[in-house]
């Protein structure tokens, strides 16, 4: 399987599945210890994009993972 196949399944079986919209994409989330930071990235054949969602003073967020609300800005905006 190659990098691409494998970042696709994140986003059609994985913790991206909010991210899907209809084209062929793939992506990858991440959240970092005590939910700091969370981001979502992702690709077409035509666009590349990362939303990172984080607090100024690095506080940790409640609830907030790269495949939640990052996920869906990224949907929206591609």
């Amino acid at each position: 399987q190659n990098l691409s196949s494998m970042m696709n399944s994140v986003m059609e079986y994985g913790t991206g599945q909010g991210a899907r919209f209809g084209v062929p994409a793939a992506g990858k989330t991440g959240t970092s210890d005590d939910s700091r930071d969370a981001m979502f990235m992702g690709f077409t054949r035509q666009l590349v994009g990362t939303v990172w969602l984080g607090n100024d003073d690095n506080s940790p967020m409640k609830g907030i993972t790269g495949g939640s609300y990052p996920a869906s800005i990224w949907r929206e905006v591609m």
